[in-house]
């Protein structure tokens, strides 16, 4: 494993990175053994949120005797996942979040707090000046948190507005951006001003919505979720596109190790990814290896998708 410095944090977290976000309510016992399985091949960063089913509590059980590893959680002021969601966000409610987070992962304090999943600008405002951003300072200058940063909805925010608006304002040291060979357009946006302004930066969905039937998981997986941007107008309707070989290029990787180097390819901080089993991480964890992605296959994946402005499931 390699590791890479998250911005001005001054931690140095692995390449790769485990998102914690499902598993822990449907197999315990199969999630702690994927968390051990990471841990073992030198991970030292995951990702959670207090309202992940049980994520937590799983993972205070499992990083147990494991305090080297730096955990990021999150604050979600909304009631609900979908774009229309309200904006619920309170002080009140992000500190007693924090506080319940800090139970469940039988911590003293938390690496890393973020406002999570904002989508819209006023929502943004609202964060801002409600006290909510008040309250993570608050909780950071007391030692309850170390650092603090954001995340962003990409399903209704798939050109990033409100990191490029939240990133030069000094305000959070780190992002959670999404960045895959389908929705690219962080390389040119989000990243370079992360860069700028030293923030770190931990990529999330690296193969898109990873789910069997839509996710960069398989090439049928794949083709399907081309597919559906087809449908939506978000990529044309015509060759390449439409052709059942579209990813054969990317051979002799297959579709999830190839979109894993490319996101390994830019200048992220660390590229999480959410597995439900030890075998299949220990899989995923034969990307780290530089060049990653060579650099042809790197220009044909921009060619093809670098022009889509737009996340779909």
């Amino acid at each position: 494993m390699r590791y890479r410095r998250l911005g001005r944090t001054e931690l140095h977290v692995s390449e790769l990175s485990y998102g914690a976000a499902w598993g822990a309510s449907q197999d315990r016992a199969k999630f702690i053994a994927t968390v051990h399985a990471a841990i073992e091949g030198g991970v030292n960063f995951v990702d959670t949120a207090s309202d992940y089913p049980d994520s937590e509590s799983a993972l205070g059980e499992a990083l147990q005797g494991h305090n080297h590893v730096i955990i990021e959680t999150k604050y979600q002021p909304y009631d609900g996942w979908d774009g229309e969601a309200s904006y619920t966000g309170s002080a009140e409610a992000l500190i007693s979040s924090a506080e319940e987070s800090l139970r469940r992962l039988r911590r003293d304090r938390l690496d890393i707090l973020l406002a999570h999943a904002i989508r819209t600008l006023e929502s943004l405002d609202c964060f801002m000046n409600d006290g909510c951003y008040e309250a993570m300072v608050r909780l950071r200058e007391q030692g309850k948190v170390r650092f603090i940063g954001i995340s962003e909805l990409s399903t209704v925010d798939g050109t990033h507005e409100i990191l490029k608006l939240a990133v030069p304002t000094g305000a959070f040291d780190v992002v959670m951006v999404t960045l895959n060979f389908l929705l690219q357009n962080a390389v040119e946006s989000v990243l370079p001003l992360c860069a700028w302004h030293d923030v770190g930066t931990a990529v999330m969905m690296p193969l898109n919505q990873a789910s069997a039937e839509s996710g960069l998981v398989s090439v049928q997986a794949a083709l399907e979720c081309v597919r559906r941007h087809v449908a939506a107008g978000h990529l044309p309707s015509n060759q390449p596109y439409t052709n059942l070989d579209l990813f054969e290029f990317l051979t002799p990787y297959s579709v999830p190790a190839a979109a894993l180097r490319f996101v390994l390819t830019q200048d992220v901080s660390t590229c999480c990814v959410g597995t439900r089993s030890p075998e299949r991480f220990r899989e995923n964890l034969q990307v780290v290896d530089p060049p990653y992605l060579d650099t042809e296959r790197v220009e044909k994946l921009r060619e093809l998708f670098g022009r889509n402005q737009a996340q779909i499931r």
